[in-house]
């Protein structure tokens, strides 16, 4: 499978970065008429319009994992990979992971959901561009309808789906903000809609062609 990796280490207090391209099948040059393939096989392993990001950080840090992808898709925006909103970008899945080796893995592919799901909701409306209150009050009032077992407290994943032309990574911060009933209130949350969204560590949003304006699914990631 082609794919992109980027990954970022940390030695002695500075940061490096190391991209690698790989491309699998016979590399093709001049020899025959197979080159346009190839030279299109090379062009899609450097397209990342399927993206995962794999964030490992230490089980002592508390961070919501929007908070990591946010900066991240800045990064590869200015890098050239993406214009502004992101409009090449059909899905994006980030993972957090805990472990002594952080960093930043980033790969170019679609990943599938962990697991079964507990829950899925639908709603007409993605949220506004400009403020968000009354949307959330909606759609938190959706969540709660549906949910009536009390806030979860492991770990959890959530899948987005969206026909919008939107950017996505707007998307996924109101939608999670309106998940207090399942995921619980973060105990030092101040604000009307404070979830305890710690608890998500694998989450996607994917832009589809047709259905519902937004399609979440929520579920237990495996322990």
């Amino acid at each position: 499978m082609a794919r992109v990796l980027i990954r970022s280490l940390v030695t002695n207090g500075w940061e490096s970065g190391l991209l690698t391209l790989r491309v699998t099948g016979e590399p093709i040059g001049g020899e025959d008429a197979r080159e346009n393939a190839w030279v299109e096989r090379v062009a899609q392993a450097s397209s990342l319009r399927d993206l995962t990001l794999k964030f490992v950080i230490l089980r002592a840090r508390k961070v919501d994992l929007d908070n990591l992808v946010r900066p991240a898709m800045r990064g590869l925006r200015t890098a050239g990979y993406f214009s502004k909103g992101f409009p090449e970008l059909t899905s994006m899945t980030a993972i957090k992971e805990y472990g002594y080796d952080v960093g930043l893995t980033v790969e170019s592919r679609h990943s599938a959901c962990p697991g079964e799901p507990l829950l899925k909701l639908v709603f007409d409306r993605v949220p506004p561009s400009t403020t968000t209150r009354d949307w959330l009050r909606e759609w938190a009032s959706t969540v709660d309808a549906a949910w009536s077992r009390p806030p979860v407290t492991e770990c959890v994943w959530i899948a987005i789906t969206t026909p919008t032309t939107r950017s996505l990574i707007d998307l996924m911060k109101p939608v999670i903000d309106g998940f207090e009933p399942i995921l619980g209130r973060d105990p030092g949350g101040r604000s009307e809609f404070s979830p305890n969204d710690d608890l998500v560590n694998w989450l996607q949003i994917s832009r589809c062609e047709s259905g519902p304006m937004l399609e979440v699914t929520i579920g237990q990631l495996p322990s």
